[in-house]
């Protein structure tokens, strides 16, 4: 091979690198939220995703397999309490693209109003692949209302060399955890108390991560660093400390954590 074709080969090879597969990638896969998120309310700034998007709706919805294929809106159909049908303007990925994320889709459109009609499932009524070859046509899941705050909905564990990050150095894992919705510190809090908040129990006893990476992204996914290679199997963390887009506080949750096969 020649050497000036070495640098483009070595590029090619890193972007393509897959991500390791958890323990959730051996269940079957589910859509692990749907969360009205905005109503009416998308910002300005989300003309970048989708031209249309200012003012709109955003739903965020939140499988447990990362998505393979490209993205149809036209798959999705939402359907309101009084079981009018709706359909997505846009459906992407962004911001939660990265090649470790890619489990949510933002759908962007006219999905109801939260004071009346509101959104009250979501069905993936068209062709939409998942890593492993799954097709997600079928999967079906009740819509979070406005009103309720963000919660955990999925979290991972993999070694802190299989996946581009900015934690620090000394890191060994990284928990990924996933949110219904972006999330930030309420006014009133920071970045410690959002750092304190998470709590991990490991096989080596309780745990919280000694920094935070990837926040401030306006994406639903926060990197947890761990100094040690503890296995981790339940996440939680405390009520009142972060809100979502719409202001909603989040209460106190837990789920299960994934680990790397």
């Amino acid at each position: 091979m020649s050497l000036r074709l070495l640098p483009i080969v070595l590029v090619f090879f890193c972007a393509t690198k897959s991500v390791p597969r958890t323990t959730l990638d051996a269940e079957p896969p589910r859509i692990a939220s749907a969360f009205f998120g905005l109503d009416n309310a998308m910002p300005g700034i989300a003309r970048l995703i989708c031209f249309q998007a200012p003012g709109k709706d955003g739903m965020p919805v939140t499988f447990s397999r990362r998505i393979a294929g490209n993205i149809d809106p036209s798959a999705f159909t939402v359907q309101t309490v009084s079981g009018e049908v709706r359909r997505p303007i846009c459906a992407t990925l962004r911001p939660a693209h990265a090649a470790a994320k890619r489990h949510t889709v933002l759908l962007i459109g006219e999905f109801g109003n939260s004071n009346a009609n509101a959104p009250a499932s979501v069905e993936v009524t068209g062709d939409l692949m998942l890593e492993g070859g799954e097709n997600a046509r079928g999967l079906k899941a009740p819509v979070t209302p406005l009103r309720s705050g963000p919660t955990l909905v999925l979290a991972l564990q993999l070694d802190a060399g299989s996946i581009k990050n900015n934690c620090p150095i000394e890191t060994q894992r990284i928990v990924i955890a996933v949110w219904s919705g972006g999330v930030e510190p309420r006014s009133g809090s920071d970045a410690t108390q959002h750092l304190t908040g998470y709590d991990l129990k490991t096989s080596q006893g309780r745990a919280t991560p000694f920094a935070l990476s990837d926040i401030n992204d306006r994406d639903n996914y926060v990197y947890l660093c761990l100094r040690d290679n503890a296995i981790a199997y339940e996440l939680s963390f405390a009520a009142g400390i972060l809100v979502d887009p719409n202001g909603d506080l989040n209460p106190r949750t837990t789920v299960p954590v994934s680990v790397q096969r």
